[in-house]
């Protein structure tokens, strides 16, 4: 299966067994970070996004419009459908995921973990907050966070993660989708940072998904003013939120 399969297989179980069983009215509570999705609405996007590669409907891939239709497809599906549904495809993607080219297996690795954090918040049953799910997203994502570091022109900066670091900023790729499809992030240990930042991997893999505030990024063990980097966490599809997001 390979290891994107097999971490994909790990959270997909675990995110089966916190939604198999749920109530309809329990598979309707909105989830705090995908404000206009229910945990019903999370699944079927997870369900849909294995089909749908599986199915080559791949056009607009990751963007709003596919994976709102995902949601709407499966608006009157049972949650043990869904549940069927995700249970049937995904194996079958995960088969085949490492052929994705690029960092592509990593970012739908990081897709699915971000949406079983989204549901655990939701449901108010955290836990899995040290898998190496975690730890990879949290280096994929330091990948667009240094790009942005750098497009802004800030100063090099160590970012600690647990047992993880990286120097980020000076040279390396700025454009995201090659970034994504395997271009080398300005991740630089040669050159010598002018501070450093330090927080927990899951409250960066949080962090740099959207689902901590600015209040809260400033927060973290900052060395140096945290105000000039603030518009790092701002990439891609991502965006502090606008409240604190406590979970």
């Amino acid at each position: 299966m390979g290891e994107i399969g097999q971490l994909y297989a790990e959270g997909r179980g675990r995110t089966t067994e916190l939604v198999s069983g749920l109530s309809p009215e329990q598979a309707a509570v909105p989830v705090p970070t995908c404000p206009q999705w229910s945990v019903h609405d999370v699944v079927a996007h997870l369900a849909g996004v294995c089909s749908d590669v599986l199915a080559g409907n791949i056009e607009g891939v990751a963007s709003a419009p596919w994976t709102a239709a995902q949601v709407e497809a499966r608006r009157d599906r049972s949650m043990a459908e869904l549940v069927e549904e995700w249970s049937t495809a995904a194996p079958q993607v995960e088969a085949i995921a490492p052929l994705f080219p690029g960092r592509v297996g990593t970012q739908w690795v990081l897709d699915m973990t971000t949406h079983e954090h989204d549901i655990r918040c939701a449901l108010g049953a955290p836990g899995a907050r040290d898998t190496e799910a975690i730890g990879m997203s949290v280096e994929f994502l330091m990948g667009g966070f240094a790009a942005t570091v750098v497009r802004a022109g800030l100063p090099p900066i160590e970012v600690r993660a647990d047992d993880q670091s990286w120097v980020l900023g000076g040279e390396g790729s700025t454009d995201l989708e090659q970034l994504l499809l395997g271009a080398e992030p300005p991740l630089n240990g040669d050159v010598e940072p002018e501070g450093s930042v330090e927080a927990p991997a899951f409250e960066w893999f949080r962090a740099l998904t959207g689902r901590r505030s600015i209040e809260q990024i400033r927060a973290f063990k900052w060395s140096v003013d945290p105000e000039p980097y603030l518009q790092a966490f701002t990439f891609g599809p991502f965006r502090p939120a606008a409240a604190p997001i406590v979970e």
